[in-house]
Order: C-alpha cells, then structure tokens, then sequence
C-alpha cells in the first residue's frame, strides 16, 4: 500500500507519511520549495516560479542547480518514507501528485465549499471546524521572504473572511457573545476589515447594549481616520444609524 503524504500549511509547514512526521524537511530553501509546490498541488510549477518562491527576485546565478539540489534531497528524504514518487519531475517544472499528497488548506477549503450550501447549525459547525484546522497566527509562518510574505497574507485574508462568515453565522443563531469574542480578536489583528467592526457592532446591539455599539463605532472612526484618512462605509453608516435610532428611542 503506497504512502499518503500530508503537508500542513495552516500555521508552520509540517509533513507526514503514514502518520510518521518527516523531521528533516530542510533549511529555508527546501521549506519554500516545498511550499510551493504544497501550494500549487497537482499544478506543475516551472523552474522560475520556484526559484522566485526559494530566493525571490534574487537568484543566485547557481539557482537552478541549487534548485535541482534541493529536489533531489526532498525526494531522498520522502524516499526514505516510501514516498520518492510523490514529486514528479514534469516539464517545465515539478509537481506533487495529487493522488500522493494533500495538505490541511484543501481540507480546509472543502469545509468552505461545504458550509456555502449547508443550513445554518451545519453552516456554523462546518465554518469552525476550517478555523480549529489553523495552528497558531499565521499560514507558512516559518518562512521569512517576500514571496512568502505575500502567501501568508492571502492566506490570512481567508481565514478572516472565515471568521467573519462564522460571526454572522453565530448571530443568526442567536450567539452574539461568540461573534464579540471572535470579532474583537480580528479588529485587532486586521483594524481595517469593515464586516468585522459591522458584525462587533451588531454583535452588542444584539445583546441590548447600545453603549458598547457607539463605543465600536467610535474606535472604528478613529482607526480609518487616523490609518486611511477615510470615513466609515455605507454599511457601517446605515448600521450606526439605527442603533443611534434605538438610543433615542431609549432615553425617550
């Protein structure tokens, strides 16, 4: 029975074959490489595109033997797991095979694509368990470069678009204090995320507290106006507007 190799890209890359973790991935080279690859499964990825994933826009001028280094001790390392196979050679590049590797991110996206057609208690449940799949703050946080910057942001972006999906999920469920819990932790990593201030808003609205829903307005204003130099959108706007609505009609 042939090995499955599953690359972990949630978080810090990690690999295992057959259950067994493969501790000796490599330096940043080999990571970045792997990653890659990861990234684009079952895509052949070309010799520049990996070069840019390993040294940037900064290659040495022995970046393809390099390259070729690194593929070849990648493929004695998943050798020695019985899984040599799994990185093909195929022009005008390299490729993982799909029928050998998966990672944690096509798990994570097939509980995506699950939650948009499901009803809303199963909507929730699929949303949290793609979040409970990431380990720490960051996708591919082991690699310092700018390619590498610009993987974990995106990757970043989804995870919160996620979060925010959940918030809204939470409060049609009737659970604003998880969409606070959540909504407050991504303000402060992402202060520039309209939906996630509009669902914290809403979120204390829900809970009655009006107080609260002024006082996330306020900091949302002072956050776009001090880093951007903008205003609240339309959105915000409409909502601050009925809450304002409900405090008048409070203190009448």
């Amino acid at each position: 029975m042939t090995a499955m190799v599953r690359v972990s890209l949630l978080g810090p890359l990690e690999v295992t074959v057959a259950g067994h973790r493969m501790t000796a991935i490599g330096g940043p080279g080999r990571r970045a490489l792997l990653t890659a690859l990861s990234l684009g499964l079952g895509t052949t990825l070309s010799v520049p595109e990996l070069l840019e994933a390993i040294w940037d826009d900064r290659p040495p001028m022995t970046a393809t033997t390099k390259l070729q280094g690194h593929i070849c001790a990648l493929r004695q390392t998943l050798a020695g797991f019985g899984a040599a196979d799994a990185l093909q050679t195929k022009p005008p590049g390299y490729v993982l095979c799909r029928h050998r590797v998966t990672t944690d991110l096509v798990r994570h996206d097939e509980l995506i694509r699950r939650a948009r057609d499901a009803g809303l208690p199963e909507r929730a449940e699929l949303l949290r368990a793609a979040l409970s799949m990431w380990r720490g703050a960051s996708a591919c946080a082991d690699l310092r470069s700018a390619w590498a910057a610009g993987v974990t942001h995106a990757l970043d972006e989804r995870r919160w678009r996620v979060m925010e999906d959940l918030a809204e999920a939470d409060l049609a469920l009737g659970d604003p204090a998880a969409a606070i819990d959540a909504m407050e932790s991504l303000v402060r990593q992402a202060p520039y995320r309209e939906r996630a201030w509009e669902h914290l808003m809403a979120a204390h609205l829900e809970r009655g507290d009006i107080a609260a829903a002024l006082a996330v307005h306020d900091r949302l204003s002072r956050t776009l106006a001090t880093g951007l130099g903008v205003a609240p959108g339309h959105r915000i706007t409409h909502l601050i507007d009925a809450v304002r609505g409900r405090s008048a009609t409070a203190h009448r």
